[in-house]
């Protein structure tokens, strides 16, 4: 009897030990939101592929400057220019994907990435959109001694001097050049495209006439349509831009295109959607800040609340487009 009552006692106790070691195992397990909310555990840096001083970068600081108090740590910006921003980018591909290292990078890295076969780096399956920040609307701009005032004569014009027109861009598969195409696909004729390095010398030849057509970015082109310097014919946002309302949009005026050069973060493949939707979810209040709008208003941007699952089917969208532009 002796016996089977610590027979008895042994199996209760290692009962007891087996449940104790399960809650254990249980409660050490952190569960998503346990994750959540230890992020961040330090210091966040947002890498920016260019020189400071660009639009792109000014949003990354912008969004810093606020991101750095609702999360509690500090928020470095880390300029590593280079290779069109392909070397910032694949810096955070190959960095940890836990939410401390993010990347500021706009559309301009999709057409980077798809005509650099070099490179090797697919920004679709080796980035994690997280928030869109701020997009950066082009125009449509010709010489004044292009005699169109409107997109309609503008066609009209293209129509009748089939390759007598030079339309800049700035490089292959860009959104300059996918506008480019619509144009001449609409008025069922083409211009000749004159790939520039840089935005300063393809505004130098186009104040003098040396290249008569370009869709660049409203906050570097309208300065100079002001100055009567070039003429501004439309926008390619999808709707007309609230600081613009008398500018038609390429679309109502019967040429279906539509873009708008996305600056975005990002996070490398792999990081926790908990954190990426905490991220999302902190961008979009800062960015629905009065002041902050202000700011983007008079960088010559335009804010605007953007779900992860929309981003990413944005980037989706110019990531073919900059792969197969003749098709778009």
């Amino acid at each position: 009897m002796f016996t089977d009552q610590v027979r008895t006692s042994r199996c209760c106790l290692f009962a007891s030990l087996a449940v104790a070691l399960i809650a254990l195992l249980f409660l050490g397990a952190p569960s998503p939101t346990q994750v959540q909310q230890a992020f961040p555990t330090q210091p966040v840096t947002i890498v920016v592929p260019y020189a400071p001083g660009g639009i792109t970068d000014v949003l990354a600081r912008i969004v810093a400057e606020r991101l750095g108090s609702r999360l509690g740590v500090p928020i470095v910006i880390d300029n590593r220019s280079g290779a069109g921003g392909v070397i910032g980018a694949q810096a955070v591909a190959r960095s940890k994907p836990d939410g401390h290292t993010l990347l500021m990078h706009s559309t301009g890295i999709l057409v980077i990435a798809a005509n650099a076969k070099e490179l090797r780096f697919d920004p679709m399956k080796e980035l994690e959109p997280v928030a869109f920040v701020a997009g950066l609307p082009l125009v449509l701009v010709v010489h004044p001694s292009v005699p169109a005032r409107t997109v309609p004569e503008f066609l009209t014009y293209l129509r009748a001097k089939p390759d007598q027109l030079n339309c800049g861009i700035l490089g292959e598969g860009g959104s300059d050049h996918q506008a480019c195409l619509a144009l001449g696909h609409a008025a069922q004729s083409r211009m000749e495209h004159v790939i520039y390095r840089g935005l300063p010398p393809l505004d130098l030849d186009l104040v003098a006439g040396v290249i008569q057509v370009n869709v660049g970015a409203a906050a570097v082109q309208m300065p100079l349509a002001r100055d009567g310097k070039l003429r501004v014919l439309a926008t390619t946002t999808a709707q007309r831009l609230p600081n613009l309302p008398d500018l038609p949009t390429l679309i109502e005026s019967g040429v279906p295109y539509e873009t708008l050069t996305s600056n975005a973060l990002f996070a490398p493949a792999g990081t926790p959607p908990e954190i990426i939707a905490r991220l999302n979810s902190e961008i979009a209040v800062i960015m629905a800040d009065p002041a902050i709008q202000r700011r983007s208003e008079e960088l010559g941007t335009l804010t605007g609340r953007s779900d992860v699952d929309s981003l990413r089917a944005l980037f989706q969208r110019d990531w073919d487009r900059a792969r197969n532009p003749l098709k778009h």
